[in-house]
């Protein structure tokens, strides 16, 4: 047990770092490799969205710090993903585990087609209005619950695609996560799906790597490269999972 504690912990180190590149937990990754490597899904799920809260909270200490943060995407974001989330969890225990780990799998596969495929040169904006705000974090908050992703890896593309500035959406985004897993975690406990063990073993090493990753993001690479790295991440992460379900 002791070496798969070990494993989980150094595997929650190098994907927390990956995915503080750009601005989200490292959920929907995390999950599905403690999946693979024998964890049960719904606690596989809590465990992620632990996390989360854990490795992005550091990001969000150093993105305050350095006065990162967008507070007009992030306030909106976080109050309506917060709200949203235990409702996602709250489906996950009624729906059948393969679908959702089907609906996980294609989530993954699409999210790393759409960031990793070139988009046409286009203007970037700086604001959206409040109501897509509000829409894409509710949407990043029901799948943050349901699949135990923590919402940022939903709502950050989403942004993106939408045409936001990568760069303010990777600072606001964060803001929001620990919030939104957070409420979907706190729902797994409340009905006694979280393993303490492999949890604190996921969690803890993903402080350091949260912090670490935000300040190389923005230290060293540009918003194009973050994106191409998350992109191969998901999509391969993608295949592996839906061929666990089919």
């Amino acid at each position: 047990m002791e070496i798969k504690l070990l494993v989980i912990a150094f595997v929650s180190f190098v994907l927390s770092f990956i995915f503080a590149l750009g601005g989200i937990g490292s959920a929907i990754i995390l999950v599905p490799v403690l999946n693979m490597l024998g964890v049960p899904f719904a606690q596989a799920r809590a465990a992620g969205l632990f996390t989360n809260v854990i490795s992005t909270s550091a990001g969000v200490l150093n993105n305050l710090r350095n006065r990162r943060i967008d507070w007009k995407i992030a306030i909106p974001l976080t109050v309506s993903s917060t709200l949203a989330s235990p409702l996602g969890a709250y489906l996950s225990h009624i729906l059948n585990p393969k679908w959702v780990g089907i609906l996980f799998s294609l989530l993954l596969f699409y999210i790393g087609i759409m960031l990793y495929i070139p988009k046409r040169a286009e203007r970037i904006k700086e604001e959206a209005p409040l109501w897509v705000i509000v829409l894409i974090g509710t949407i990043g908050g029901i799948l943050s619950g349901l699949l135990g992703i923590g919402g940022g890896s939903v709502v950050s593309p989403l942004l993106m695609l939408y045409g936001l500035n990568p760069v303010k959406v990777i600072a606001s985004v964060i803001f929001m996560v620990p919030f939104s897993s957070l409420a979907g975690f706190l729902t797994y406990w409340k009905l006694g799906l979280v393993d303490w063990e492999i949890t604190l073993a996921a969690a803890l090493p993903a402080f350091a790597a949260g912090y670490l990753g935000t300040h190389v993001a923005h230290t060293y690479l540009k918003p194009q490269q973050i994106k191409k790295i998350l992109g191969v991440f998901y999509f391969l992460a993608g295949i592996k999972f839906l061929t666990k379900w089919l």
